[in-house]
């Protein structure tokens, strides 16, 4: 990630923030991963795959669990779909935005524009994004919970309190209406290396609705797409796996 040099931050206390920020929502995410899915909608894919869809107040949530054949493809999985480069295919890259701080290689603020066309000209949103990683599990916080900063941020602005400021996720409650009562959106992949010799993912992309419909459109077509990228990308993996063992 030497392109981003420009966008490195050395700002220890503003880590620190940023650290605390991240872990969040990917202990959110993790929970949210062990939840039940008796209860929700379900509808199949072109390749059988299954999507699973629940309303719990304002907040829609999607998830998608799918296995990768051997283990050892772990690390790949991990690595594909945290890869946000500039040079990355736009078919296989999950993690979108211009990238405006690095803090490390895991950890990364990214700007995006509100879709509403009512902003004019488009509204700048800066929300982050994270990986953590273990041996066993991976948890990628893909960049959808907007940060609640009214600016634009440049290389000299200072973030530590504006991360310590951000609404809290009451984790010590049921994972969902923790969800419903934060009441943003909130996207990402909890992968874990199983003990069957396959990499198990599961994605989930929860919509919150605000209110607004331009919104809400864009980001449920946005959630369609990225399902199917994420599908394509394990395909690959899968291949990538079959032609070693020719």
């Amino acid at each position: 990630y030497d392109q981003y040099r420009d966008e490195a931050s050395v700002d220890l206390d503003e880590a620190l923030a940023v650290t605390n920020y991240a872990r969040q929502a990917s202990d959110l995410l993790i929970k949210l991963s062990e939840v039940n899915v008796q209860d929700y909608l379900t509808y199949s894919t072109e390749n059988g795959n299954i999507i699973y869809t629940k309303k719990i107040g304002n907040m829609d949530i999607g998830r998608l669990d799918f296995t990768i054949p051997s283990s050892s493809k772990y690390p790949t999985v991990y690595r594909q779909y945290w890869d946000f480069r500039y040079e990355k295919n736009p078919d296989e890259k999950i993690i979108q935005g211009k990238v405006v701080r690095v803090y490390c290689i895991n950890t990364a603020l990214f700007e995006k524009h509100n879709p509403d066309p009512n902003y004019t000209p488009l509204k700048k949103i800066y929300t982050l994004g994270s990986r953590i990683y273990l041996p066993e599990i991976t948890v990628i916080v893909c960049p959808s919970r907007i940060l609640n900063y009214d600016g634009e941020i440049n290389k000299e602005t200072g973030l530590e309190e504006v991360y310590k400021n951000q609404k809290l996720i009451e984790l010590g409650i049921d994972p969902e209406e923790a969800l419903n009562k934060y009441g943003d959106n909130l996207s990402g992949f909890v992968i874990r290396k199983g003990d069957d010799d396959q990499v198990h993912v599961t994605y989930i992309n929860a919509i919150y609705d605000a209110g607004n419909s331009t919104e809400i459109a864009h980001n449920k077509r946005e959630r369609e797409i990225a399902y199917t990228k994420i599908l394509n990308i394990s395909l690959n993996c899968h291949y990538n796996i079959l032609a070693v063992f020719k």
